[in-house]
């Protein structure tokens, strides 16, 4: 029986969502929600599908629910549809608070239902393509830029860019986070809009992560070094490099391109084979709390440094 799925949040990233979910196999649309009520009907009437302004009647017949609303109102929907017993695929950051993402991985762990979190970049043609080749890294960079849209201007840049390579680096890097220091500043917006963040593990490795949102150019780029390899990422061109030395010492070059680019329909696949399977998604509610509580730090820090840089230009 094909799974019956609602989307609950129709902006950016939730018409991308409905658009992937009407295509699936295995997937029953059921309806989409939002409070913006024109935007739902034109969304709802392209794929012949119902729509609502809020989401009781959608949840009476659904199993699962792809929730794409603003960050602050992650904690009170997805408890919502939790407590009903219904699966939930959640777009990032799972919640704002820490306390909230605990609250919503033990009422999921205690009803026995999935709870996915879209940190799409796990689904990287590219990413899954090295990741078998990554062990030990000992420094990892990474470069996360975009122009200004006036999206997810609700978060800051952490969360909204930055929280991506957070957690690819978390995914990869041995032993626990020993220092975090951050830079960054509010451009356009009232929040951060550029971050750098340099990230300590107990293992030795570092990571330098940069995210802006007040670019000219789009870049999603991500670099690890180890002993034996560095490889080169382009996230968004599903493009990898490596380099590595052979037995006789000649540095040996290799390339991969990604024939197909579509992280958010393998992320959505995975969570709809999750909930079918009665398994853990590859991207679990508590991966996605650690990256909250890394972007959590990243962000004291900045705080900090902010608080710092104001005082010194009162002097």
């Amino acid at each position: 029986m094909p799974l019956r799925t609602g989307v609950i949040g129709v902006g950016h990233m939730g018409r991308i969502h409905t658009d992937k979910l009407k295509q699936m196999d295995g997937v029953q649309l059921i309806g989409v929600v939002d409070l913006d009520v024109a935007q739902a009907s034109e969304l709802a009437a392209k794929h012949g599908i119902p729509h609502f302004k809020t989401y009781d009647k959608l949840l009476s017949a659904a199993e699962a629910v792809v929730i794409a609303t603003p960050t602050q109102t992650h904690f009170d929907i997805a408890r919502d549809v939790l407590k009903r017993g219904i699966h939930v695929f959640m777009e990032k950051p799972i919640t704002s608070l820490v306390e909230e993402a605990q609250e919503l991985i033990a009422l999921a762990k205690a009803k026995d239902l999935v709870l996915q979190v879209g940190h799409l970049e796990r689904f990287s043609p590219a990413f899954r393509k090295a990741f078998p080749l990554i062990h030990n890294p000992l420094f990892i960079e990474a470069h996360r830029i975009s122009p200004f849209t006036g999206r997810s201007t609700d978060v800051d840049v952490v969360l909204d860019l930055m929280i991506h390579d957070l957690d690819l680096t978390l995914s990869i890097a041995k032993g626990e986070v020993t220092d975090v220091r951050a830079e960054g500043a509010p451009v356009v917006t009232n929040t951060i809009d550029m971050a750098s963040a340099r990230i300590e593990f107990s293992s030795g490795c570092v990571a330098n992560i940069t995210a802006s949102r007040v670019s000219r150019n789009r870049e999603r780029i991500f670099r690890i070094f180890q002993r034996d390899r560095y490889i080169s990422l382009d996230l968004m061109k599903g493009k990898m490099s490596t380099a590595v030395k052979n037995r006789e010492g000649v540095v040996e070059f290799e390339e991969y391109q990604a024939q197909s680019i579509d992280p958010v329909q393998d992320e959505l696949r995975d969570f709809v084979e999750a909930v079918k399977d009665m398994r853990k998604p590859h991207v679990a509610g508590e991966h996605g709390l650690q990256a909250l509580i890394l972007a959590n730090r990243v962000k004291t820090s900045i705080q900090d440094y902010l608080a710092k840089a104001k005082a010194f230009s009162e002097l």
